[in-house]
């Protein structure tokens, strides 16, 4: 028998639930709170990519037993908080927040718990902390400093950074005893990058950008004192530092480094790329899954490209069509301006015709730049970095001039709309900018859906207004490949047991990147195993979410909806984004 309520028992009922409501949401933002304010403190250089310099004075502390002891105890913290807070209590928004959370914990923890094996290597020469620190030290209008204050606080941070290099030896000392070490060609990178930041002139030092560009405001007596303390700081603190990694990497663990490649090589290597691949993909998908993922993926590209080769005119093969890519000076970029200008080119078009795809856009600007001289020989093509969260430093699109020859102008569209328009700067971008998340999602969130979105961004060209001529075309292609063949020799190399030579050679033979190209992709890949595989993996959830979304509604869909409803709760594991996909499109059907 159906039990009837009445409407004022069920208004009581209602009034009663509110306090227990209120009281879960009030836990869980409490504890999202907590939980933000702790990752900036023990890793404060996520401050400064805020614009937050309350922790300038200090740097990561990450490589040392209480550093782990406190951050597992933190962890362990934050995960019993969320299990005493009731899920059915809270709203839609807050739910999310709980599942985001919940998969955030679970992650972290199992990362933790390889932590002692992750720090025996410490350095790369792809994202390591010796070009990173360089990076946000040099100035270059990305990490100003306002005041007096602030040079002070940074001069405190170099002898955190000293601390850490220091450490970083010590870790490395151990990882030799253990068989834990980096690849032979990795080191003589990194000895490279370091004697670079070692032995310039103090006057040429990337380091001396904050004395250089002192503002205005700091006048007189103060300003020469603080850049007499800041230069000597530099020279005594940074340098010193710089020189003894240097040293113990030339005289103490080149000679130890390994020939392999793979981190499965090394003891515990297995386990840390099982753990890596669940991180960045936010998916269950073995090792042996994802490899025959990419080799259909490489297979599927290749018939697309023969198709605009023939668009083309070209009467020669795949493999003679990708060549004459590759040498042809038409394809070349006369200098790095004319390299900016098509670029600042790219940016004006999307700006017209970004409209037709978004409803809503975000209000942050970003800015196109080339890489830092001594960064550029290790980095890919390009690359973004976010905006502060109080909108004083734009995004930043850095393109890559290094072997400007190597640097073909045919893949500029599909390059672009990944970094930046409507790709990663557009999606951060819109999450920074939505006060209403809590901050751990305002600014952290899945690989996987990040980099998917950017290569899912390079499908949008069309719609846009780009790809009208076929060598572009190709271009995208050329990419998407690119992206496929990562998958392929991302575990070839880490699981499967790949040189390589045979991730070069593999890559050289699918794909129409140059060989400096291609070898510094390969050498990224062997420095952060796993991070690869994110892109075709979030880039099929896109393409699958989309083509349901079309599926169900039919004429109710409307692609502009669509990807606003995608990126405006800010990025999540993909089963997390699945389901919040499908109740948005249940909404849209019932409209």
């Amino acid at each position: 028998m159906k039990r009837v309520v009445s409407a004022a028992a069920f208004a009581v009922a209602l009034l009663a639930s509110a306090p227990a409501f209120a009281a879960a949401a009030d836990d869980l933002n409490k504890l999202m709170k907590d939980y933000d304010e702790q990752i900036l403190t023990l890793y404060p250089s996520a401050a400064l990519y805020r614009g937050d310099t309350r922790y300038l004075d200090r740097y990561e502390d990450n490589l040392t037993p209480e550093f782990l002891a406190k951050a597992r105890a933190l962890s362990a913290e934050d995960t019993t908080r969320l299990k005493a807070i009731d899920r059915s209590q809270l709203d839609y928004q807050d739910q999310l927040s709980h599942d985001i959370f919940a998969w955030t914990m679970e992650d972290q923890q199992e990362g933790l718990a390889l932590a002692e094996t992750f720090n025996l290597t410490p350095i790369d020469q792809f994202n390591a902390v010796h070009e990173s620190f360089a990076r946000e030290m040099g100035w270059r209008s990305q990490f100003p400093f306002k005041t007096a204050s602030d040079y002070e606080k940074a001069m405190k941070r170099m002898k955190g950074f000293a601390h850490w290099i220091d450490t970083a030896i010590a870790e490395m000392r151990q990882g030799i005893a253990k068989g834990v070490v980096q690849p032979h060609f990795m080191v003589e990178r990194v000895i490279t990058q370091t004697d670079e930041l070692a032995t310039k002139a103090m006057d040429d030092s990337v380091f001396m950008g904050p004395v250089k560009n002192m503002p205005d405001t700091i006048k007189g007596k103060e300003r020469a004192r603080v850049a007499a303390a800041y230069k000597k700081a530099v020279m005594t603190t940074v340098v010193p530092a710089y020189k003894k990694l240097g040293a113990f990497l030339k005289n103490e663990y080149l000679a130890k480094a390994r020939d392999s490649v793979g981190i499965s090589a090394v003891p515990g290597g297995k386990e840390m790329y099982l753990y890596l691949v669940k991180s960045y993909t936010t998916t269950d998908m073995t090792p042996e899954q994802i490899h025959q993922f990419g080799l259909d993926e490489v297979a599927r590209d290749l018939k697309e490209m023969e198709k605009v080769k023939k668009e083309t005119g070209f009467k020669g093969t795949l493999d003679e069509f990708r060549t004459y890519l590759r040498t042809d000076p038409r394809f070349k970029f006369k200098d790095a301006d004319a390299m900016k200008a098509e670029f600042e080119r790219i940016k004006t078009q999307t700006a017209k015709n970004i409209t037709r795809l978004f409803g809503h856009t975000p209000k942050t600007p970003f800015e196109i730049r080339p890489f830092e001289a001594f960064v550029a020989p290790t980095k890919a093509a390009a690359e973004y970095n976010q905006p502060s969260a109080d909108g004083s430093r734009p995004g930043i699109f850095y393109f890559n001039t290094y072997d400007l020859p190597s640097r073909p102008n045919y893949t500029t569209e599909v390059l672009e709309l990944h970094e930046a328009v409507p790709g990663h700067h557009f999606q951060i971008a819109t999450s920074i900018e939505n006060t209403s998340l809590p901050e751990f999602r305002r600014f952290g969130g899945s690989t996987a859906y990040v980099e998917g979105w950017g290569l899912y961004s390079e499908s949008l060209g069309k719609d846009l207004g780009f790809y009208t001529d076929p060598y572009q075309k190709f271009g995208m292609l050329s990419f998407d490949i690119w992206r496929a063949c990562r998958l392929v020799v991302d575990t070839g190399m880490h699981w499967m047991g790949w040189t390589r030579e045979q991730a070069i050679d593999y890559m050289l033979a699918n794909t129409s990147l140059t060989r400096t190209d291609v070898t510094a992709e390969v050498e990224r890949y062997i420095a952060i195993p796993g991070q690869a595989l994110a892109y075709k993996i979030g880039q099929r959830k896109w393409f699958e979410l989309r083509d349901h979304a079309k599926e169900v509604l039919g004429r109710k869909f409307d692609i502009r909806r669509f990807h606003d409803e995608a990126l405006k709760d800010g990025a999540m594991p993909l089963s997390i984004l699945d389901a919040k996909m499908e109740r948005w499109i249940q909404a849209e059907k019932g409209t």
